[in-house]
């Protein structure tokens, strides 16, 4: 009995001495080693280590369940870091770097079930900036492209069919279509043309059969000159 009780106060001295190493802060109130955060059910949050309250290393992610969410993998400034985000199933749904906090560079998201690449996005301070494409979740070829400045669309977009044939063009201004827009055939002849001022339709809008005659008209709104 005496050695059953020696047993379990030395366990409980281990667990509160390891428990003692988590979380811990210097004298000048800086994170350092091992930090864990809990959900409000006791279930791990995330850990990963603190050197003068930068990361280091590799922090994970958890959902309440305990199933890895997410891991973050800092460089040695602690301020950038390679983000791996997992579906439940445990396959990667999107992958792209942190600078601190806010995304940046290139992101790729990926269908949850076949992985399958879905999206790529250019991001400059946590907002889309530059271009985003869309590709075909059938077969992974290109549907959309579209610029963005500062988490907006601004300038060009360009739609494609299931076999990367362009089927449509037109303008952002503002996040609201602005400019010519011309949609096509399969053989590539023009079938409909037009303009959008604010994002609705302007002017006289043309439809051509393939062989390029003008086979309606229609007059919106304002009119353009």
């Amino acid at each position: 009995m005496k050695r059953y009780c020696f047993i379990l106060v030395a366990l409980l001295l281990v667990i509160t001495a390891m428990a003692q190493n988590f979380n811990q802060v210097d004298s000048k109130g800086r994170r350092q080693g091992q930090w864990r955060g809990f959900y409000p059910n006791g279930q791990l949050r995330y850990e990963g280590v603190f050197k003068n309250d930068k990361c280091k290393g590799t922090f994970r992610y958890y959902d309440e369940q305990g199933k890895l969410k997410a891991t973050n993998e800092f460089d040695k400034s602690g301020e950038k870091a390679l983000n791996k985000t997992y579906a439940p199933n445990g396959k990667v749904i999107a992958t792209g770097y942190y600078l601190n906090q806010n995304k940046e560079g290139e992101w790729k998201y990926y269908d949850p079930n076949s992985g399958q690449l879905r999206l790529v996005e250019d991001n400059v301070n946590g907002k889309v900036h530059g271009w985003s494409r869309i590709f075909n979740p059938n077969n992974g070829v290109l549907a959309e492209e579209t610029h963005f400045v500062e988490g907006q669309p601004e300038g060009q977009c360009k739609k494609y069919s299931d076999s990367g044939a362009l089927i449509m063009e037109c303008q952002y201004h503002n996040g609201l279509l602005e400019g010519p827009t011309k949609t096509y055939y399969p053989s590539s002849a023009i079938k409909e043309e037009g303009q959008y001022i604010k994002g609705q339709k302007a002017g006289v809008w043309k439809t051509y059969n393939e062989e390029g005659d003008v086979i309606a008209e229609e007059a919106f709104g304002e009119q353009v000159y």
